[in-house]
């Protein structure tokens, strides 16, 4: 006999299991474990996946800033007359700054800031210079000095592409440091050694790798051990011997 609020009646008493549909087992302390190792397994997996993807998107982000970069520069030069644009350690207004210059010359906006530099604070490129706080970063990128025309090593000379022996192995821009704040040049004749280099590149920014644009307007990813390798390996940063380095007499 069925009792009508749903107990199941047997001879002498209720059965002790409910008739009820809507029992239902709860988790066992067990299953509950296992559960979440499941789900700690997974996202041991999923995390670094999805660090990577966003550490490479990342760079896909800056290296192609770099081209649009490269881009600009290459129309820069037609206008120019083959003059490099200068470095702007000395500017006073904001438009003067190179990369302000060259962004005058794409469709696309430049980017400033790499999506990797962790620094906190960078210039308003829309605001007068001073206005500005003197410890805030220029941008995430420098230039070249030995391409500059004011450069006192090679007194301006190269600051025409047309005199450069391999523009297409020549560094023109680089990633910086992101401890410089005012600085947007570097000074490869200076180098001594790679550690010396490593401070003046941001050469780890990008895995172990670092993104630059070459005179002829190409940008690459490369480590930096490509391009500066002393002594007597590549070096890509003197113009009047890019890939190469100055005879040893000099």
């Amino acid at each position: 006999m069925v009792n009508v609020r749903g107990s199941c009646r047997i001879r002498g008493g209720i059965h002790s299991r409910p008739c009820s549909p809507s029992f239902r087992r709860a988790f066992t302390l067990i299953e509950l474990l296992v559960v979440i190792a499941i789900i700690a397994l997974l996202l041991a997996i999923a995390v670094p996946s999805l660090k990577k993807a966003k550490e490479s998107a990342r760079k896909m982000i800056c290296l192609s800033n770099e081209r649009q970069m490269g881009i600009a520069l290459s129309a820069y030069l037609m206008e120019q007359k083959d003059r490099l644009p200068p470095s702007s350690c000395h500017i006073t207004r904001p438009e003067q700054y190179w990369l302000t210059i060259l962004s005058a010359y794409t469709s696309e906006t430049l980017l400033t800031r790499c999506p990797a530099d962790r620094s906190k604070y960078f210039i308003d490129w829309t605001m007068p210079l001073e206005d500005q706080p003197t410890d805030a970063r220029w941008s995430s990128f420098a230039l070249n000095a030995l391409l500059d025309p004011l450069c006192p090593q090679t007194k301006g000379y190269y600051h025409v592409a047309s005199r450069i022996r391999r523009p297409g192995y020549c560094i023109y821009i680089s990633e910086s440091p992101d401890s410089w704040t005012r600085y947007d040049h570097i000074h490869p004749e200076n180098w001594g050694s790679i550690e010396e280099a490593k401070g003046q590149i941001a050469w780890d920014r990008h895995r172990a790798c670092s993104s630059y644009v070459f005179v002829d307007g190409h940008a690459a990813m490369l480590a930096v051990e490509r391009t500066w390798d002393w002594p007597g390996g590549m070096c890509m940063w003197f113009p009047q011997y890019a890939p190469g380095w100055p005879p040893l007499d000099n």
